[in-house]
């Protein structure tokens, strides 16, 4: 028995050592997929364009206010404020995440100048370094001839190139997602050949989702507050009014013949009155209002902003080089393994 475990081990021995040798006599084999494994990333690193990243991170604060008896008193004058005791849902969860990536914000960042390019935009610069505009059948071009003059109307060519620039930044350029899946913490980075274009498109993005969130989330109380404000300075102008004729008629010491002459006094002192308690009113239900548009009014903090220079987001040609280095020794190794098992 004990001569039958030796014969065993000597051969598990003998076994190895004729795979080692082996391996040996395939060192040019393992040599040359090591070869390959370190070049092909090279060349790959060496042709990838640069990939500049620019990072917004953001809290956003939902409010929302009770309206409670506001409503009530409100529908007295003939307003609704129901709007006001119900939070929308529109921004809340992951809403907001497509939102920010949707045409109209994009398309509105697109068309933003750029600081100090006599009026160029951010869509005329993404043309050039994106190489879209050279594969475009005929030029266009978004540059801003003046800041005071209105956006010119864009032509059905110009709206066709934006839609696809659109669409290529949002699925390659743009990325928005949450730092904590149950947080209210939003990140937005956007990756370009270009630093300029990742710093302000990622900066702009924010702002013009920012103004088209409030805008939205706000506009019911706005136009509640418009309304009462235009209510009460009608009632105001009404109530000017009334004091002016009630002053007309009053008379320094009447004669008792003419009794009757107080009666205009009398009647014009009660329209004062009346228009006075319903002046009162609005102007409780405005401030009311003025106060349930503030506490909707949500709040977006920036934590993170991004500043020149913009890192690469490439991978090193060190990283590169040993990664593919080992991934070629590791398959000239089973390369070999699968050579010497079919003998």
């Amino acid at each position: 028995m004990a001569d039958k475990k030796t014969i065993v081990l000597g051969d598990v021995i003998e076994s190895i050592k004729r795979f080692f040798s082996y391996l040996r006599s395939q060192f040019m084999l393992i040599a040359l997929c090591a070869v390959v494994g370190l070049v092909l990333p090279l060349i790959y690193r060496a042709m990838q364009k640069p990939a500049y990243a620019a990072s917004t991170t953001f809290i956003l604060e939902e409010k929302s206010a009770g309206g409670g008896g506001l409503a009530g008193i409100a529908s007295q004058v003939g307003l609704d404020l129901g709007s006001l005791g119900s939070g929308s849902s529109l921004f809340t969860g992951d809403n907001i995440l497509e939102i920010i990536k949707s045409r109209v914000i994009i398309e509105k960042v697109l068309l933003t100048p750029i600081s100090g390019s006599a009026g160029k935009t951010l869509a005329d610069l993404y043309l050039e370094f994106s190489g879209l505009g050279e594969r475009l059948p005929a030029p266009v071009s978004f540059t801003i001839l003046s800041d005071s003059a209105a956006a010119p109307a864009h032509s059905v060519y110009q709206d066709s190139v934006l839609y696809v620039m659109y669409e290529q930044i949002a699925k390659k350029n743009v990325s928005v997602d949450r730092l904590n899946k149950k947080g209210s913490i939003f990140k937005i980075v956007t990756v370009s050949q270009n630093q300029v274009f990742s710093k302000n498109f990622a900066e702009r993005l924010l702002k013009e989702t920012t103004t088209y969130y409030v805008n939205v989330k706000t506009s019911t109380a706005a136009a509640n507050v418009k309304r009462l404000q235009a209510r009460g300075d009608s009632l105001l102008r009404v109530l000017n009014a009334k004091s002016y004729n009630a002053a007309s008629f009053q008379i320094l010491d009447p004669n008792v013949a003419f009794k009757s002459m107080s009666v205009p006094a009398e009647v014009s002192s009660r329209d004062k009155s009346i228009v006075f308690s319903i002046y009162a009113e609005v102007t409780k239900n405005l401030e009311m209002s003025r106060i349930a548009l503030v506490s909707q009014t949500p709040v977006i903090q920036l934590l993170d902003v991004p500043k020149f220079p913009l890192m690469d987001d490439r991978k090193s040609y060190v990283f590169l080089g040993f990664a593919g280095l080992f991934a070629g020794l590791l398959v000239g190794f089973f390369l070999c393994l699968y050579l010497y098992t079919d003998k």
